[in-house]
């Protein structure tokens, strides 16, 4: 399943407990209203309005986001061929990203849902609001 099929299968409202549950573990503080409707506007554009592009990347999911840092850690990364890349959220191109197939590790207990708030947590690590910009989303 690729990044953007999850996203399509699972609407922002189910993904919201997933997404704040990763926030208040790793942050120590839940999302604020104003942030929520932030990235309901980059998860809606994502998954409504975004064609992907082709790739010969994909993800490989290692490990639950719990207690990680996305750049630290790389339990999240983009992989090819010749094997690891980076971690999704050090990639620039989001709309790539989208297109992305996803890997789960055998060893990771981890539901779709759970799934696609943790890419969305990975994805927008860094300042959703410079990625609504990138995204042409108006807040």
């Amino acid at each position: 399943m690729t990044v953007l099929e999850l996203f399509r299968k699972y609407d922002y409202e189910s993904v919201i407990p997933h997404l704040n549950h990763l926030f208040v573990v790793n942050s120590k503080h839940s999302m604020t209203a104003e942030f929520i409707e932030v990235c309901r506007g980059i998860y809606n554009y994502w998954a409504n309005e975004c064609e992907p592009k082709s790739t010969e990347w994909y993800i490989r999911l290692a490990s639950r986001w719990e207690w990680t840092s996305p750049s630290i850690d790389m339990n999240c990364s983009v992989e090819g061929k010749k094997g690891f890349r980076y971690a999704v959220a050090d990639q620039e191109d989001m709309i790539e990203v989208l297109g992305m197939e996803v890997k789960v590790d055998d060893d990771v207990e981890i539901s779709e849902v759970e799934l696609a708030a943790g890419l969305f947590w990975e994805m927008t690590y860094r300042e959703p609001e410079n990625i609504v910009n990138k995204s042409s989303v108006s807040k």
